[in-house]
């Protein structure tokens, strides 16, 4: 157990249950990141928080992480002596330490691992450091209406079909794709297909999309599309898309398409051909991929901008919780 900064102290789990210890070091404040919480009854002395999180990259860590923050908060102001853990206090407890540092003095990743690690051996999983890369991204918060939130939702939500674990990308200028908010509209009956707001917006790669699929060649397309990822990295000057793609998030009307990895996306108002899908992705003529790609043609939609706050447009909803949407696309493998 290890006083990383001023009252926040890391550690493992047989730390948390040694009373006598967490007496001696003034602790009486312990969060909990685990799968099982502490004993209420025997721990009646201690202000105790449980967030359940398992050791896993998959795992949400984005989802738990404010309520941990806000608990960690919550104690040093009251003067109080935190204990975080996990079982073994190098990766989900340290991933939480992490955070509260980059938050605390507006570190990146990197720089707040490296002042725990002086401290405490640790070892954050894969999946964990991409979300922290992420929380970075946001300007040090869970921001769910960031669309690069939205698109570690969407990567989360269907990463039955690749690897997820690319680094995020940083963009600071995600949503001036489009300046004037617009609805994109079908061109033949008028419907209103998705808003602005709905694109999925993402950056060019540093390295040629030939390039990179020549250095992969015999390997499968899980491994290419985790590289086409990776080569949108988190940098200091990244060059966002300029192609003018219609890539989007997925739509409530495009629930029906996932029965099937890919196909052809149709207009609700009058089934006119409007663009495709592929849950694993594709390719954007820029070189990076995008997943899951649900990809408009423009020559069948119409841009119309909102030019006034008096006229509602309502927005297509996206989908909220995929998970039993994609199980006939897992049962098919």
């Amino acid at each position: 157990m290890d006083e990383i900064v001023s009252g926040v102290w890391l550690g493992p789990l047989p730390f948390a249950e040694n009373i006598p210890v967490l007496k001696r070091n003034g602790i009486v404040s312990i969060l909990t990141l685990d799968i099982m919480p502490l004993d209420c009854n025997i721990f009646k002395e201690f202000h105790l928080k449980f967030l359940y999180l398992r050791d896993e990259p998959s795992q949400d860590l984005l989802e738990i992480l404010e309520d941990a923050l806000s608990f960690i908060d919550e104690c040093i102001q009251n003067k109080s002596n935190i204990l975080v853990h996990c079982a073994m206090g190098v990766s989900r407890s340290a991933s939480v330490v992490i955070a509260y540092l980059m938050r605390q003095n507006h570190l990146s990743y990197e720089e707040a691992y490296n002042i725990v690690s002086r401290k405490r051996s640790v070892f954050p999983n894969n999946g964990f450091i991409n979300q922290l890369k992420l929380f970075h991204a946001m300007n040090w918060t869970v921001d769910r209406d960031s669309p690069l939130f939205r698109q570690y939702i969407a990567k989360k939500n269907f990463s039955v079909f690749t690897d997820y674990n690319g680094d995020i990308v940083n963009s600071q200028t995600a949503y001036q794709l489009y300046t004037t908010p617009s609805s994109f509209r079908c061109k033949k009956c008028r419907y209103v297909l998705f808003n602005s707001n709905q694109l999925r917006i993402h950056q060019q790669p540093e390295t040629p999309l030939n390039l990179v699929l020549n250095s992969e060649k015999g390997k499968n397309i899980d491994n290419v599309s985790g590289v086409l990822i990776r080569g949108v990295s988190l940098n200091s000057s990244p060059l966002q898309c300029d192609k003018n793609e219609l890539f989007c998030d997925p739509l409530e009307w495009t629930q029906h398409n996932t029965s099937d990895v890919e196909g052809k996306l149709y207009c609700p108002g009058c089934s006119a051909k409007v663009g495709s899908f592929n849950w694993c992705g594709e390719p954007c003529v820029c070189g990076t991929w995008v997943v899951p790609a649900f990809h408009f043609n423009r020559n069948h939609i119409d841009r119309v901008p909102i030019r006034s706050s008096n006229v509602t447009i309502v927005t297509p909803k996206p989908v909220d919780d995929v998970s039993s949407s994609v199980t006939n696309i897992v049962n098919m493998n």
